[in-house]
């Protein structure tokens, strides 16, 4: 369930400054599993550490809203939830208007809420979100 994820976020595998000028590495990763931050002296990664470091936060931080949701979520639907998740951030998203939408399944509302990209005209962003929305809108009964 990270496809969407790595699509996105892509890979570097050594550190970088994010658009936030945030210290990344990976695909996305800011601060490594055992709470310590990336820095811009780090040594690069290897791609099998990248995934694996992909894989422990999404299984951490992404993962675990899956059984907060009141009702059994697709494969397409988790995929896009994790992308979103990933991207947003989980407290941010357990917050949210679309968290509520989507425990309520008010697809209206869903809709609504998930257009962040449209709003603030950030073409990668709004590329994403119109694909992370697909995949969780079409496998609506």
């Amino acid at each position: 369930m990270t496809q969407l994820i790595k699509k996105y976020e892509g890979k570097s595998l050594s550190p970088y400054y994010c658009p936030k000028g945030i210290p990344t590495i990976g695909y996305g990763i800011t601060v490594y599993p055992d709470g310590r931050k990336v820095s811009m002296d780090d040594e690069p990664i290897t791609e099998d550490y990248a995934e694996a470091l992909l894989n422990d936060y999404c299984i951490r931080e992404v993962y675990p809203v899956f059984t907060k949701i009141p009702y059994q979520l697709s494969t397409g639907q988790r995929e896009a939830l994790s992308s979103l998740i990933y991207n947003w951030n989980l407290s941010g998203f357990l917050k949210s208007k679309l968290y509520k939408a989507i425990c309520d399944k008010n697809w209206a509302e869903v809709c609504r809420q998930w257009d962040y990209g449209f709003k603030n005209d950030l073409n990668g962003l709004y590329k994403r979100r119109t694909e992370e929305l697909y995949m969780f809108m079409r496998d609506i009964a």
